[in-house]
């Protein structure tokens, strides 16, 4: 009885959708039957990060090593991005940040995933996936963490890794960071995140999620916490990053 109304769900929601298949989220243009919620226009306007450098996924004008990563190498092993933080995806991120049910995040989330599973290819793709924890009364105002439904998605489609929510916590509000300088706001940022299971991380390569990196300065902290606790390497996936030697950037963390 129970399969047979599950069943009559799927198929309901499926003749919906061919009937009224609705509008793409970015660009409002009516969809087709087969699109979920991005029309295959915009997919292909997305600004697609194509040329980086191979460890901070920096935009270069070929892939290599970007000056900066040559001279002082970041402590993650590896930063991977689908797009540059530019519209049309800077209207999706902030869907995705004030809407937890935003259809839009699933679909940049699989789309970014299946970008991972071309970028690694044989290597090694990390063994736990951790989304970047946010601050608990940020929870309580905004009632839900992005990045932790982001990781899920893309735990979900590779398949290979665990996902962890629970071993890493924010204990400072980003807000705090602005009042400081920017001596005093790395000596913060080294104690901004709190390991609280360090032994199920111990030895393991990690994918540290977020919807989007700006300067770099909460991923490199993030990052730092995960080494210190044991972690074996640490990865940054973000569906979009802005140019982190880009001083000007409007962005802010």
């Amino acid at each position: 009885m129970i399969t047979s109304k599950m069943d009559f769900a799927k198929n309901f929601l499926a003749l919906k959708k061919l009937l009224f298949p609705g509008s793409c989220s970015l660009c409002l243009e009516q969809l087709d039957a087969s699109q979920q919620t991005l029309c295959s226009n915009c997919i292909k306007k997305l600004p697609y990060v194509d040329n980086f450098c191979l460890r901070c996924a920096e935009p270069l004008p070929c892939i290599g090593i970007c000056p900066a990563c040559q001279k002082k190498p970041p402590n993650f092993r590896r930063c991977f991005t689908l797009c540059d933080y530019s519209y049309p995806v800077s209207s999706a991120i902030q869907q995705i940040k004030n809407n937890p049910y935003a259809a839009v995040t699933k679909q940049l989330s699989l789309l970014f995933a299946e970008r991972l599973l071309a970028d690694y290819k044989q290597k090694q793709i990390p063994q736990i996936i951790i989304p970047v924890p946010i601050h608990p009364l940020k929870i309580l105002t905004r009632g839900f963490n992005q990045t932790e439904t982001i990781a899920s998605f893309i735990s979900t489609r590779i398949g290979k890794s665990e996902l962890l929510t629970h071993i890493f916590s924010r204990k400072y509000l980003g807000k705090a960071q602005q009042m400081q300088t920017r001596q005093q706001r790395m000596k913060l940022l080294a104690t901004t995140f709190k390991i609280n299971n360090q032994f199920e991380i111990k030895g393991k390569s990690i994918a540290l999620v977020d919807d989007v990196i700006t300067t770099g300065s909460t991923a490199k902290a993030a990052t730092a916490s995960l080494l210190k606790a044991g972690a074996k390497s640490v990865d940054l996936w973000c569906i979009a990053k802005t140019s982190w030697h880009n001083h000007s950037s409007s962005i802010k963390m």
